[in-house]
Formats: C-alpha cells, sequence, structure tokens
C-alpha cells in the first residue's frame, strides 16, 4: 500500500486524485495551516490524519516515522502570482517549502520515492524553483515538468499550472532535462472514467436554440495544445447543478459594475476563464459568468466550480463554509483530473 503525504493539503485535492487514478494508498498526514480548508477536508475525508500544523514544525524525527512513499504537495501560489508582489523566496509564505527541500529531505534517511508537485504558471522561472530542481538532483531523483491546462483535455476551464512528478533513482545521473512539456500521453482511461463521473447531458429543444457557437480556442488565456478531437470536448452543461440559479443571480447593481468587464457563456460552451479565489468578490479576471435560459447572468456555484476541477460527485462543502469561503478554497484548489493523469503517468514509469 502506497504511503502518502499530502502536503498544504487544501481541501484535499491531491487526495481525490489518488482516489481517481484507483491506487491503494493510505494518507498518513495531511498538513495545512489553514483551518477552514482542514474542516472541509476532514469532513470529506474523516478518516485521514488531519494537521493544523505548519511544515516547519514537524520533527524530523516524525518525517521518519511517517516513512511515506510518495509527497504530494501544492506549496502557496501567492509568491509567484502575476498579481502579487512575486517576492518569491523572500515571501514567508515559502518557508515551509524551503524546510523541507533544505533541512527535511537532504536530512531524511527514509526519502520518499515519488514526488508530485503543483503550482502556477510561472513557479517555473521562481528562485523557489531553481530550490526544487537542485535539490532533486542532488539526492537523485529523476523528474519532468509540464504545463498543463484542463482545456487540453476537453474539460471546459482554463487552469494552467505548472507540475513535476519525480521519482529517486538507485542510482546517480548525470543528465538532467531543463524542457517544460506542454502535453501528456496515457490519459484516456480516466477521460472515459471522468466522462462516466459527468456524462452528456441531452439538451433540449430550448437550449439547442440557445446556441453559441463557443468552441475551444486561444480566448481561453494559455490554453496549449488540445490533446483531444473536438468532439470528444464536454459542454459546461455537463458540469451544472441546474441551469437556473436565482440564489446566485447578479443583481442590477453588479450587473452595472461587472458586465462590461466579464466573460459570459452559455451551457453550450467549452470553456471558461480560470476561477480564482477572488471570485464572487471582484469580477474582472477571476472567472466567467453564465447566462441562463431566462437570459439572466449568475455566478457559477461552488458546487459546479468543484465538478469543473473534477472533484467527485459526492464532495461537498459543510454547512457552516460560506459561499465566499468556498470560492476562495476553490480558486487555491487544483484540477483533480490533471493531477490523476500525472500519477497514472508517475507511476507508469515505475
Amino acid at each position: 500500500m502506497l504511503r502518502a503525504v499530502e502536503l498544504f493539503s487544501g481541501i484535499g485535492g491531491m487526495h481525490c486524485a489518488l482516489d481517481f487514478t484507483d491506487l491503494i494508498y493510505e494518507i498518513i498526514a495531511a498538513i495545512d495551516i489553514n483551518p477552514t480548508a482542514n474542516l472541509v477536508y476532514a469532513s470529506n475525508f474523516p478518516n485521514a490524519p488531519v494537521m493544523n500544523r505548519t511544515i516547519e514544525g514537524i520533527s524530523l524525527n516524525q518525517w521518519e516515522k511517517w516513512n511515506a512513499d510518495i509527497w504530494l504537495m501544492s506549496p502557496p501560489c501567492q509568491p509567484f502570482t502575476r498579481q502579487g508582489k512575486q517576492e518569491d523566496l523572500n515571501d514567508r509564505r515559502t518557508d515551509g517549502f524551503v524546510h523541507l527541500m533544505k533541512i527535511i529531505l537532504p536530512q531524511l534517511k527514509a526519502k520518499p520515492k515519488y514526488i508530485l508537485l503543483e503550482n502556477v504558471s510561472g513557479f517555473e522561472y521562481s528562485q523557489a524553483h531553481q530550490l526544487l530542481l537542485d535539490t532533486l538532483q542532488a539526492h537523485n531523483y529523476y523528474y519532468e515538468q509540464y504545463l498543463l491546462s484542463p482545456i487540453q483535455f476537453g474539460i471546459p476551464n482554463s487552469r494552467l499550472r505548472f507540475y513535476l512528478i519525480a521519482k529517486q533513482q538507485e542510482k546517480p545521473t548525470d543528465t538532467y532535462s531543463s524542457s517544460i512539456l506542454t502535453r501528456i500521453s496515457n490519459f484516456e482511461r480516466l477521460y472515459n472514467k471522468l466522462r462516466q463521473q459527468f456524462p452528456s447531458k441531452d439538451l433540449s429543444l430550448e437550449e439547442n436554440s440557445f446556441y453559441e457557437n463557443d468552441q475551444i480556442t486561444d480566448r481561453c488565456s494559455h490554453s496549449s495544445e488540445i490533446l483531444v478531437q473536438p468532439d470528444q470536448s464536454i459542454y459546461i452543461n455537463d458540469f451544472l447543478i441546474s441551469n437556473e440559479n436565482q440564489d446566485f443571480e447578479l443583481n442590477e447593481k453588479q450587473l452595472e459594475r461587472g458586465l462590461h468587464v466579464c466573460d459570459i457563456i452559455t451551457c453550450h460552451a467549452k470553456r471558461s476563464f480560470c476561477f480564482t479565489k477572488s471570485y464572487g468578490k471582484y469580477f474582472e479576471g477571476t472567472g466567467s459568468l453564465f447566462r441562463t435560459l431566462s437570459n439572466r447572468i449568475r455566478y457559477f456555484t461552488p458546487k459546479e466550480i468543484a465538478n469543473l476541477h473534477c472533484f467527485p460527485l459526492n464532495y461537498q462543502f459543510p454547512e457552516q463554509i460560506t459561499t465566499r469561503q468556498a470560492y476562495s478554497l476553490l480558486g487555491n484548489s487544483l484540477s483533480v483530473f490533471v493531477v490523476g493523469v500525472l500519477l497514472e503517468n508517475l507511476f507508469e514509469r515505475s
């Protein structure tokens, strides 16, 4: 059984990706300092040991006891985002990651055989990225780097992210690739499984008359190379809870403020803009809005965004989590499907 430690665990996207791949595993620790994220994680995975701790506060002895086979991590992205100050390693939010790379991994006798890391596009230009590569090379890890977005796989959401998968080698290697790949193979099994989870919904005559010719195009930022055939792409409609939802409709004041800067899509769309943690708070650049059959404009619900991230259908937010909190947590989360594809490729190469 694969022993996994989920670092910067958030709401459990990596955990969901492990489930999606059908790997036999156990989460031996899920570590995050965000109590709200930990509450959501624990409510969906009540048997997982969730720790509200900093990475730096965990002793080397504890890491040895865990004896993990794989580290799954999505370190804080704020030090590397275009919207932030881009302070890189000078940002204290990188302290946990730096501690892993400079203290824990070098000293650890029972090093993880596998590592998977996810972060924002732009991380690949950072000092933190170079520290990661230097550390992996020093300890005989072979790695592959990717820039991938769900929209490449026909999932109608643009969310370009940097990924790295690594496996420790028995012998040192003299060659390390600096290339960052923008396509990946071996995703067909998981794609078919995804289509079972989100099957095509039959569109009514009314919905068909509402057709908007909205194809996968470069209008989605950094869409990269499309890896599926056009007829394999999935409509937004397949991820919706319902077309109409009065609770999430924009009022007149919101429409006046946001309509001219927002991306508005319909049930026929094969794309949507990246949803950020500020969705529902600001308009420009935070994610698409939805135009209903009654020609109303509404936000996507947290559950619908979770669906677009390919979280399982039974994934829920506890009642005490507000909509604003759910949007924030989802904006900091990841694509379960893309991580699942990377895990599938990582273990196929083993």
